[in-house]
This record gives structure tokens, C-alpha cells and sequence, in this order.
């Protein structure tokens, strides 16, 4: 079992307020002699358990607290009204029925199976009320249920229901984890397990993920981006002719060149590719003409072709701080497929450049 102290105090604490608010308002509906009336079920415990202890379990989503209870005393009266004097098989039926309706509508929760059995064996107060059982109490209990654990979770920092489909990214170039498996390689694993689980499959990826982050962190150590990378020796700026950048590039080592603003923050990266892309040459034969067509200043006052760096230059560059670990640059540049990252500081300023040699070089050592 996971969790801290803490961890374990909010959820007994959220639990009993939970039942506390849904007796409580239950109770302050029904109307007379409330010592004969049911306003609050059993079952209800064992929600709350699933709901305040494992919020974000796909047992614990409103959906399969409100559809699964309902379902399950659906089953429960049904049977009960339709074998009233063999109540062992109206209970075995019952539960036989939720458990395939819940499979089938995507809202499996287990304490609704005691819902089904209550509403069969819960004796003349629950008999008496025929289908009224779904509504009240089952319905009413859940919903409030629901209702009380949205409202706590929320106050107190976490989220609820638990959102799977989203993904909250730290940046804007959000980085991926992953050690070659694909969703559906996920999908077929669990698959291969023949039971059903209580994680969703976007828990158990995001979970992987991060273990392998800690991984990286325990392996790789605490080795910053500005222990291994290598000074710029020379950078661009937006109106450079094209000409002279590509003299430039032809004489360099890296595989681009970071193109830099009068502040020396980085506006772009210039590639051989980036040439290619705009010489745009149909054929291998015409690749040296279409370069040289490219490069060449036009002597016009307007032109219909690129003529200065900042027009073909790949922007935005993505950039590291110098105090990033190593180990979050190797995602980055798999994901991205680079060969390049200018670092900066904490100004956003060029300081120096980290490639797949530094890297590959500060592994080995």
C-alpha cells in the first residue's frame, strides 16, 4: 500500500464527513417518523472507502458509483419481486445480473454487489419500497456521495473525478519517458494478464514513465547541462545574408547554428536542412543549382526567394537551461529527434551548445 500518514488521515477523515453529510442530508428529507425510514444504506461505506481512499481507481469515478448502484438495485429489486420465497437464488441472480450490466456499461463498483444483495435481503423496510429503492435511497445516497467527495477533494488539493484523458505537460515541449512501447503494446500486456485491474492503462503508462524518470535520476546522478556543454564559437543573427551563413555552416563541426538576437536570446537554429527545404530541388541533379539560386542576393529592391537567415531558419528553437540534468535531455532530443540544443541561463542567453557527441561522451564516461 502506497501513501504517507497524511495521505492515510485525509482519507479516513474525508470518508466519515462524507457519510456524515450524505446521512445528514438524507435524513433531513425524510419526512415523520424517521426511526422507521431508510435514508441511508450500508453499502454506502464501502463507497465511501473506494471514493476517499482511491480517488483516481476507475471504481471510484462518479459514473461507476451512480451507474453501478443504481444497476445493482435495479437487479436486486427485480429478483427479490420476482422470487420472493427462494431469496438465496433472487440474490445469487441479482448479483450474477449487476456484475454483467456494470462489465457491459463500463461502471463496475464493488460495493455494489452489497447494494444488489440489500435490496434482496434487506428485509420488509427495503421489500416495502419496490423500485422506489433505486431512487431513494441508492440513488439519493450515491449522488450526495458523489457530491460530498468532489467537494472535499477539491478543498483539500486533489483532484476528482480523476481526469486520464488529460495530460498536464511541464512545458511547452512536454517530454515523453517512454522505453519503446506503444499504447497499444500497453493494451496488450494488460490483456495478457485475463483479469480485470484496478489501474487505467493511462495510470500504468504515466506510472512506468516516471519510474523510469527516477531511473535516469539514479543512474545518471545530478550532471548538469553546464558541466558537458561545449562554448559557441559562433552564432547568426536574423539578417545575415544567406550567403555568407552558409560559408558559415559549410566551416562548422555542429550540425546548426544558433541564430541570436541583439540581447543574445535565441530566435531560431540554421541546418543544411533548412537550406534543402528552401532550395526546394526536384531532382539530385539540381541540387547545387537550386543552393546557388538560394544563396545568391538578388540585386532587385524586391524579391520572390528567401534572401537573409531569419527567413529559413527553424523557429521556435528549442532551448535548455544550463542547470537542466542530463537525463532530461535525453528524452528531449529522442522526442524531438535533435541533433542540437542551445543552453542558456537564466536570463534566456546564449551560453553554450550541448549535442549528441556531449552527451553520448558524458554517458560513456
Amino acid at each position: 500500500m502506497t501513501g504517507t500518514l497524511r495521505d492515510y488521515a485525509r482519507a479516513a477523515i474525508g470518508a466519515g464527513l462524507g457519510i456524515l453529510c450524505t446521512g445528514l442530508i438524507a435524513l433531513s428529507v425524510v419526512p415523520g417518523d424517521w426511526h422507521s425510514a431508510v435514508f441511508l444504506i450500508a453499502p454506502m461505506g464501502a463507497s465511501a472507502v473506494i471514493l476517499f481512499c482511491l480517488p483516481s481507481s476507475p471504481l471510484a469515478q462518479p459514473w461507476a458509483i451512480l451507474a453501478g448502484n443504481t444497476l445493482a438495485a435495479l437487479a436486486g429489486v427485480f429478483f427479490s419481486q420476482l422470487l420472493p420465497q427462494q431469496l438465496v437464488f433472487a440474490a445469487a441472480l441479482a448479483m450474477l445480473c449487476a456484475i454483467a450490466l456494470m462489465f457491459a456499461l463500463r461502471c463496475l463498483h464493488p460495493p455494489s454487489g452489497a447494494v444488489a444483495l440489500t435490496a434482496v435481503l434487506g428485509g420488509e423496510a427495503i421489500h416495502s419500497l419496490g423500485y422506489s429503492f433505486v431512487w431513494w435511497p441508492v440513488l439519493a445516497n450515491s449522488l450526495l456521495l458523489v457530491l460530498t467527495a468532489w467537494l472535499y477533494h477539491t478543498l483539500t488539493g486533489y483532484r476528482y473525478p480523476a481526469a486520464h484523458h488529460e495530460h498536464a505537460p511541464n512545458s511547452p515541449t512536454h517530454m515523453h519517458y517512454q522505453f519503446g512501447f506503444k499504447t497499444e503494446d500497453l493494451q496488450t500486456a494488460l490483456g495478457q494478464f485475463h483479469e480485470v485491474l484496478d489501474i487505467h492503462p493511462e495510470q500504468l503508462q504515466s506510472l512506468l514513465e516516471q519510474t523510469e524518470l527516477i531511473a535516469y535520476r539514479r543512474k545518471l546522478e545530478a550532471i548538469e547541462c553546464r558541466e558537458i556543454m561545449r562554448p559557441v564559437s559562433t552564432t547568426l543573427e536574423f539578417g545575415d545574408p544567406l550567403e555568407t551563413a552558409w560559408q558559415t555552416i559549410l566551416k562548422q563541426t555542429e550540425p546548426a547554428i544558433p541564430v541570436v538576437n541583439k540581447a543574445q536570446l535565441v530566435i531560431g537554429l540554421l541546418s543544411v536542412s533548412d537550406f534543402m527545404r528552401h532550395a526546394k530541388a526536384e531532382s539530385y541533379r539540381e541540387v547545387a543549382p537550386a543552393l546557388k539560386r538560394l544563396i545568391r542576393w538578388s540585386p532587385t529592391t524586391h524579391s520572390d526567394k528567401p534572401e537573409v537567415v531569419g527567413q529559413i531558419m527553424t523557429t521556435p528553437a528549442i532551448t535548455i537551461s544550463e542547470h537542466m540534468h542530463l537525463m532530461h535531455t535525453i528524452p528531449l532530443m529522442t522526442s524531438h529527434h535533435l541533433q542540437l540544443l542551445p543552453v542558456v541561463d537564466g536570463a534566456n542567453k546564449l551560453v553554450g551548445m550541448l549535442t549528441q557527441t556531449d552527451v553520448i561522451r558524458a554517458l560513456y564516461r
